[in-house]
């Protein structure tokens, strides 16, 4: 197998690579009791990794479903995935008609991974109280990735692949040397395109690993910083090659048959890919 083809068999290889990361939540849980209160926190199943947020509460009357909304004193706690203890707060006074609120603080939600908060309520006068629980997912979107995002993801991937694959198989068949200087560029283009969006979907998605996403990032800075450097290359082969036309042409004209002007004029230096 020859250079060319060795390295056609190694791109599109590579930009085979992809990945994609699924999480489910766990449900919210309550304290069973046949008296007291029941505690009905609004689910959070994602949240934004440094963003502040607000929890509410809501507490019903275990025996026939009335709503609390005075004489009781609810607690939140906040657990990092490890299980270590980051954060409480206490509220006796609804909002918004029934809510008991808490504003926790976005440092609280500085790495990725599973939560989880716990919330108590009680009546010391009653005797009376209920406790429960949700565990929720901290990562860079905030969101849940769905089916409908994957697909749309994989589908744009897909697309950009096509065109990457199809600039690349170019860029090895057309010998025009205009033809080989926009194919490389739009390789180039789209392997930035590619690496960037790869890098923030593992980003953004994932709640644990990010080791593809800290590929991907390399890749792209790479692929970006090396165009300042291929620009200036690029300039001196459009030079090399105008150059080379001009002598190659002026060897023709001095009565040269044209293989022996081009090896004349080919003698120093190879084009690019055998470029014309």
């Amino acid at each position: 197998m020859n250079k060319k083809h060795s390295l056609l068999v190694v791109s599109l290889v590579f930009v085979f690579v992809m990945m994609s990361m699924v999480s489910a939540v766990k449900p919210i849980t309550s304290v069973q009791t046949t008296e007291g209160y029941v505690l009905d926190p609004t689910q959070k199943d994602y949240i934004m990794t440094g963003a502040d947020h607000e929890f509410e509460l809501h507490v019903y009357n275990e025996s026939n479903g009335y709503p609390i909304t005075s004489g009781v004193t609810c607690t939140i706690h906040i657990y990092n995935k490890n299980g270590k203890y980051l954060w409480e707060a206490s509220d006796n006074t609804v909002s918004h008609n029934f809510d008991y609120s808490f504003n926790v603080n976005g440092t609280n939600f500085t790495q990725r991974g599973e939560y989880e908060a716990k919330f108590t309520c009680n009546n010391s006068v009653a005797g009376l109280g209920g406790g429960s629980q949700l565990t929720f997912l901290v990562n860079d979107y905030g969101e849940e990735l769905t089916d409908a995002n994957a697909s749309m993801f994989n589908h744009s991937m897909i697309f950009l692949m096509i065109l990457f694959i199809l600039a690349l198989v170019g860029l090895f068949m057309v010998e025009n040397y205009i033809g080989k200087f926009a194919l490389y560029w739009v390789c180039h283009l789209l392997f930035i395109v590619g690496t960037f969006s790869m890098w923030q979907f593992n980003w953004g998605y994932t709640i644990s690993y990010l080791g593809m996403a800290g590929f991907w990032k390399i890749l792209f800075y790479v692929s970006t910083i090396a165009v300042v450097p291929m620009i200036f290359l690029s300039m001196a082969w459009i030079f090399y090659i105008h150059a080379f036309n001009e002598h190659f042409q002026k060897l023709v004209d001095k009565g040269n048959d044209t293989e022996t002007a081009f090896k004349m004029a080919n003698k120093k230096s190879g084009g690019w890919f055998n470029g014309r």
